[in-house]
Order: structure tokens, then C-alpha cells, then sequence
């Protein structure tokens, strides 16, 4: 049996979701495969024990790429809101932090430097006001020309520059992690800017009530309404001739079966898409930048069910700051009930190694983490159980990111009509699932222009 689409879309992440969706919906014969035997990458649900356990994505934010893809292709965004405030917990006590506004910490992180005795000789509060004031005034020069003078700066060397209030910079570096996949001695200054730029736009994040796999099959369902979805088909190929991609071969039902098309587009990540057409039909300064740019973000994430809520009742969603890998954490069951079983609560939290440049020593790693549920979160062992620990590492074929803001790639590559998707392709300022809906957005923008 032959098969002929106008566009294959390889990997069913965000980035590949949302690019075949918008791709069928404007008409377009559109090829949809997947490997796994779900949906969604790191974007989907898996059920155990009555309780809807994510994969990796967790809060997801509206007004951005990933809602507008949703809208264009009519498809229902369901999430609930969190609170506009969490929490930071610092030094074990709870602060309330805003949403749009993680700079209001730089209050607390002065107040404990001064209690300490560290700003004492140079009278306390108004050597906070002073140090608050150089901080944030850098900080919106920073927002308003994010290459002004931090473009060779690591985060961390660059708030160097204004302050050495080390809890400061615990603070930052949390945010950063916790977001971004890299730590803020590893992050370009840069790159954090563009963040912050969008910040205003994406303080309202929230949970999918019923598991992100039912968005998931939402885009799904929009791809089948002008082509196909193909799971446990995993590409085996992307076909080459005369330096245009035309086709790929995919093992399906236990054979290999070779797809025509138009354009190819790959949620894979570019170094699998690299192997996948082969290194041969790539120029040396393409497969160079391949090695040398892409880096990698690891995470660890830690689920856990119990027969009580276990963050602080006033706190059901920590940054945390200062542990010893944890960062973020959350009660997901208090927002989003359905996703435990009745009486149950299902908590997250998520745990980053100090470097994210090589592969972790996962055995050591979770020890660490366990070490830090156990501290800040002591009522887990008497009244909870880890449901998973899941290492996504760098060489993972999921790790917690493909690459760091700032050593990603485009999304063209040196074959004509083969694109790359997903939050290892650039696009400056977006993190998570809404880097690779940005993604899939302007690809999908520019096969819509060469397939007319």
C-alpha cells in the first residue's frame, strides 16, 4: 500500500501536536506518527491506580502560543487557574510571591541579609532600599534591551555586578531552574530578558483538570479531520532526494512502509533529526552547530499520592529555595480533584542536579531529592508514597529539556522543506510548551507559504 500526504509530522510532543493541527486545519493532507503507544511526549497523562499521573509538562499557561494554537484550530483549552499568589519558601518560612511579580523576594532576601547582620553598618532598611533600587533599575534595562550588556553574562555573573546577597541569588537561580531547565550560572543573561518580556502576558497558569492527555486527543482528533495518526510507529527514516526531504519510511504493524510528502517537519529533537535523514545530507557547518549548540536541560520529577494534602494548607504551590535539588512543588489533587482517586491527594515536585551540562548520577540524585521531601516536607512519609521518580536527563530520549534558551537551533535546516519543532528550536522569550507551540507556529506559518 502506498501512502501520500502533503505533510509528515515525527513525534507527537507539543511541537508536533500543534504543527499537524494547524496544518490539517488549513487543509493540508497532514501524516501524524508517534513511537510510544500514547500521545503527547512529555505533554500527556498516564493512569495508575485511579490516579492521572503527568509525564512532564504540569502547569500550562494561557494567553501564549499554546492557548492560541487551541483556538485556531477550535479545539477546547481546559485548564483551571492557580492562585494569582504562591508561595516561596525561604530558609524554612513561606512568602507569598505574585504570579506577574517574582522581583517582590528581592524584599525578603534584603530583610534576611539584614538579620543576619550582613547590612547592619550600613543602617538596615535603607541599605535594603538602596540594594532593592540598584537591582531593579539594572533589571529593567535588562527587560528593555535584553542584549544590552549581558550578552556575554551568565544570570548569575550579571547580578554579580549589583549584589553579592547570596539568598538574592538563590532566588533567581530557583526561578530560573525551575522554568528554564538550567541553572543561573549556566543561563545567559540574555536569554532571561527575553523571558521576563513575556512574563506580563503568562501570569495566569494553571492545571488541565482532567490530564493533559485530554488536550492531547483534542489535537489529535483535529489532525485525523484531513489525515492520519499513527501510534507505535516509530520513523525509521526521513527520505532525501536531490536535497528536499520527500518522504519517510515508518515501521507500522510490524513493517516498514514509505510515505510521500511534500514537507517533513520533526518533533525529535535536531540531533535525532540529523540521524534520522541522515548526516550526510547536512552541511559541516549545520552538523557543527548541532554538537556544539545544543544543550540539554535534566530534571527529575518526583509524584506522590496520600491520604492528606502534604504542602503547608496556606502553600498547596512552593518555589523553593536553597534545597538541595527541589525547586517547585505543588498539590495538584486540591486545584484539579479528578486526578486522584477519591480521598486521595496527588502532589508534584521537581528536582534539577547543580550541573546540566552532563548526564546525572540519577542513584545520587535521588537520594538528594528524597533528602529534601523529607526535610520540607515531612508528612509524606507517614501519610504518602512516592508513586514515581523519574529521571529525564540529558542523553534521556525525553530529558527535561531539549535545550537551554540561547543553545537551541532554527527551525529550518540545510534540506529543503524539512523543519524542526519543539523546545529544542529556537524562539526567543518562551519556555516549556509554549516554546514548542511557537514554535510549530511559525513552521506551520512557512509550509503554508512553500506548499501554497
Amino acid at each position: 500500500m502506498e501512502y501520500d500526504f502533503d505533510v509528515a509530522v515525527i513525534g507527537s510532543g507539543v511541537g508536533g501536536l500543534c504543527a499537524g493541527a494547524l496544518l490539517a486545519r488549513r487543509g493540508y493532507r497532514t501524516l501524524l506518527t508517534e513511537s510510544l503507544d500514547r500521545w503527547g511526549g512529555r505533554f500527556s497523562t498516564v493512569e495508575e491506580n485511579g490516579f492521572l499521573l503527568p509525564t512532564g509538562a504540569i502547569l500550562l499557561h494561557r494567553n501564549g502560543p499554546l492557548e492560541a494554537v487551541f483556538k485556531e484550530v477550535g479545539v477546547e483549552f481546559e485548564v483551571v487557574n492557580l492562585p494569582k499568589t504562591l508561595h516561596c519558601r525561604i530558609e524554612g518560612k513561606d512568602y507569598p510571591m505574585r504570579l506577574n511579580n517574582p522581583l517582590s523576594l528581592i524584599d525578603v532576601a534584603a530583610d534576611l541579609e539584614i538579620s543576619r547582620g550582613g547590612l547592619v553598618r550600613l543602617g538596615g532598611s535603607l541599605a535594603r532600599e538602596i540594594g532593592k533600587k540598584r537591582v531593579l533599575k539594572a533589571f529593567g534595562k535588562g527587560v528593555e534591551d535584553p542584549l544590552g550588556g549581558g550578552s556575554n553574562l551568565t544570570f548569575r555573573e550579571w547580578l554579580m555586578q549589583y549584589t553579592d546577597n547570596e539568598v538574592v541569588h538563590k532566588v533567581f537561580d530557583a526561578i530560573i531552574v525551575g522554568v528554564l531547565a538550567c541553572r543561573s550560572w549556566e543561563l545567559p543573561a540574555s536569554q532571561f530578558f527575553y523571558y521576563m518580556t513575556r512574563l506580563g502576558s503568562l501570569a495566569d497558569a494553571g492545571v488541565a483538570p482532567k490530564g493533559n492527555v485530554r488536550l492531547v486527543q483534542g489535537l489529535v482528533d483535529a489532525v485525523r479531520e484531513k489525515g492520519e495518526a499513527w501510534l507505535n510507529s516509530p520513523a525509521r527514516r526521513i527520505v532525501v532526494k536531490r536535497g528536499s526531504a520527500r518522504g519517510v519510511v515508518v515501521e507500522r504493524e510490524g513493517r516498514e512502509v514509505e510515505v510521500s510528502c511534500r514537507a517533513v517537519i520533526s518533533d525529535t529533537g535536531p540531533k535525532r533529526t540529523v540521524e534520522l535523514a541522515g548526516s550526510d545530507n547536512f552541511d559541516d557547518r549545520y552538523l557543527r552547530e548541532v554538537r556544539m549548540r545544543l544543550r540539554a536541560g535534566p530534571a527529575m520529577l518526583i509524584l506522590v499520592g496520600s491520604d492528606r494534602p502534604v504542602l503547608p494548607e496556606g502553600a498547596p504551590f512552593l518555589l523553593i529555595v536553597g534545597a538541595r535539588r527541589l525547586v517547585v512543588g505543588g498539590e495538584l489533587a486540591i486545584l484539579c480533584p479528578g486526578l486522584a482517586p477519591p480521598g486521595k491527594h496527588l502532589s508534584y515536585y521537581c528536582g534539577y542536579p547543580l550541573n546540566s551540562l552532563l548526564p546525572m548520577e540519577v542513584e545520587w540524585e535521588e537520594i538528594q531529592c528524597r533528602r529534601d521531601l523529607e526535610e520540607h516536607f515531612p508528612d509524606i512519609k507517614e501519610h504518602g508514597e512516592i508513586l514515581r521518580m523519574e529521571a529525564h536527563d540529558v542523553d534521556s530520549e525525553l530529558p527535561g529539556a531539549r535545550a537551554w534558551p540561547g543553545y537551541d537551533m532554527p527551525p529550518e535546516t540545510p534540506i529543503r522543506n524539512l523543519y524542526n519543532v519543539g523546545e529544542g528550536v529556537r524562539a526567543p522569550g518562551w519556555s516549556g510548551t509554549n516554546k514548542a507551540a511557537q514554535t510549530a507556529i511559525e513552521v506551520a506559518h512557512t509550509v503554508s507559504k512553500v506548499l501554497g
